[in-house]
C-alpha cells in the first residue's frame, strides 16, 4: 500500500509512504464448552514514515522504515447462556530504523489487554437484570522518537449494569471505578502530549425500542 505523507512540512520534496502487512491466524468454537475466539499473529512495515524533526521544530522528516510484529488473542467462554467471560491480550513489538534505530515507536504499548464478565438474570422476578465488571491494563508507552520520555503503564476498572423493561432499557455505569491516576499519550501536529485519563465517572442511560 502507498499514501501521501499528508501535512508534510520538510525541508525537501516528500515521497509517498509505502507500507506491507502480512498476518494469518486461527478462529476457533469448542463444542460444548462455550469457548470461542481467535488467535492472530502479524507483521507490518513502513517505509518512508513522516516524523517530527528532531533538529528543526516545526518541520518534518521521512524516517526510514518502520515495523510491527505481534501476538493478538482474543477469547469469549460462555458455559451457560446467563454467564460469559471475555478476555483479550495485545503483544505488539515495535522499532524504528530511521531516526531512532532500535528504538520502540511512540504511544504503541507492549502489552495490552482486558478481561471482562457479565451476568444475566434469565428467570425469576429479577429477569431482564444484567450486570457486569472488567479491568483494562497497558504496559508503558514511550512518548517519544528517539525514546527520551515514558507514560508509565496502568489498569482501570469499570463497572456496568442494566435492566429491561420491556422496551426499555435501563443502565447504568462507572469508568475507572478506582480513580486510578495515570496519562495517555497523544500526537498534537506530530508534537508528543500527554493527557490525563478519564477520572472515576458515572452515567445512566435510557434506550427505547421502537
Amino acid at each position: 500500500a502507498f499514501r501521501a505523507p499528508f501535512g508534510f512540512i520538510g525541508t525537501k520534496a516528500p515521497v509517498p509512504e509505502t507500507s506491507s502487512n502480512i498476518e494469518g491466524g486461527v478462529k476457533l468454537a469448542l463444542a460444548g464448552t462455550g469457548l470461542s475466539g481467535t488467535v492472530a499473529v502479524f507483521r507490518q512495515t513502513h517505509d518512508n514514515v513522516v516524523t517530527a524533526d528532531p533538529v528543526n521544530v516545526g518541520f518534518y522528516v521521512q524516517s526510514g522504515r518502520q515495523r510491527a510484529r505481534g501476538v493478538e488473542v482474543d477469547m469469549v467462554w460462555e458455559p451457560t447462556p446467563a454467564f460469559s467471560l471475555l478476555a483479550n491480550y495485545a503483544y505488539t513489538d515495535t522499532r524504528d530504523d530511521g531516526v531512532a534505530p532500535g528504538d520502540r515507536l511512540a504511544r504503541v504499548p507492549k502489552g495490552s489487554g482486558r478481561v471482562a464478565a457479565r451476568y444475566r438474570v434469565l428467570q425469576g422476578t429479577a429477569k431482564g437484570l444484567s450486570f457486569g465488571a472488567g479491568i483494562s491494563a497497558f504496559t508503558s508507552r514511550e512518548l517519544t522518537l528517539p525514546n527520551t520520555l515514558t507514560v508509565p503503564g496502568y489498569a482501570a476498572i469499570d463497572a456496568q449494569a442494566s435492566y429491561d423493561i420491556g422496551r426499555f432499557t435501563l443502565g447504568a455505569s462507572v469508568v475507572n471505578l478506582g480513580n486510578r491516576r495515570a496519562f495517555d499519550p497523544y500526537s498534537y501536529l506530530g508534537y508528543p502530549v500527554v493527557a490525563p485519563n478519564q477520572p472515576r465517572s458515572a452515567y445512566v442511560t435510557l434506550k427505547v425500542r421502537i
